[in-house]
Parts: structure tokens; C-alpha cells; sequence
């Protein structure tokens, strides 16, 4: 029963973001398996998504998130990638790198932009 709430959170929403690790070359098996609940269900259609990455090196994932999600109609906002390399560290560094002014105002800049892009529709 609880993927009836991950479907009604992303009917409800305007947009969203999904931050996803890589897992041997490919997307996690608990992903994809939430994916798989919204595939019969209008939820993801013409939803506005932002796709985030904490590793610069996820990019198998990446590749393959991005196609299963244009599969399941989802409304890609690529214009602005979002990558913030927090893979490997120990809790107070991702702190630190999370605090810095340059981390955060990527990550203000990129909600801006996907904000914009969600109200342009």
C-alpha cells in the first residue's frame, strides 16, 4: 500500500526532483520498481522532473534514468544538470560541501531554473 502514496505525492506535485545512485552500471532496483508503480497511472504524464546526481562518475544511471523516464512521459527539464559531488564522503564533509556558498547557489539556481521551466507549461 505505500506505493499508493509515492503515487499520490507525484500526482499532487508540481514537478520532481529524483536524485538517483548508481548501482553496477544501471538504476537501482528500488527505483526503478517505484518507477514501475507510476507506469500505469497517468502520475507521470507531462510531469515536469529534474534529475540531480551527488557523482560525477553515475553516468551509466544517469543515461538510463533520463530514457525511462521520457519513456514513462515524463516532461525532462535538462536545460540545467545539478551534480554536486558528495559520493565517498563522511558526513561532515557533505556538510561542508552542502554550506558552501558555491554548492548552495547552484542549488538555488537549479530549483530556480526547474521552477521557471514548471511554471512555463
Amino acid at each position: 500500500m505505500e506505493a499508493r502514496y509515492l503515487i499520490e505525492a507525484v500526482t499532487r506535485a508540481d514537478g520532481v526532483i529524483v536524485s538517483c545512485p548508481e548501482y553496477a552500471h544501471g538504476v537501482p532496483g528500488g527505483m526503478k520498481n517505484a518507477l514501475d508503480w507510476l507506469v500505469s497511472r497517468d502520475a507521470a504524464v507531462g510531469k515536469p522532473a529534474l534529475l540531480v546526481h551527488a557523482s560525477p562518475r553515475s553516468l551509466f544511471a544517469r543515461a538510463a534514468l533520463a530514457e525511462i523516464m521520457r519513456t514513462m512521459s515524463f516532461a525532462l527539464y535538462e536545460e540545467t544538470a545539478l551534480e554536486i559531488a558528495l559520493l565517498g564522503k563522511k558526513p561532515p564533509e557533505v556538510e561542508e560541501i552542502l554550506a558552501d556558498p558555491t554548492s548552495r547557489q547552484a542549488m538555488r539556481d537549479a530549483v530556480r531554473a526547474f521552477a521557471g521551466f514548471i511554471r512555463g507549461r
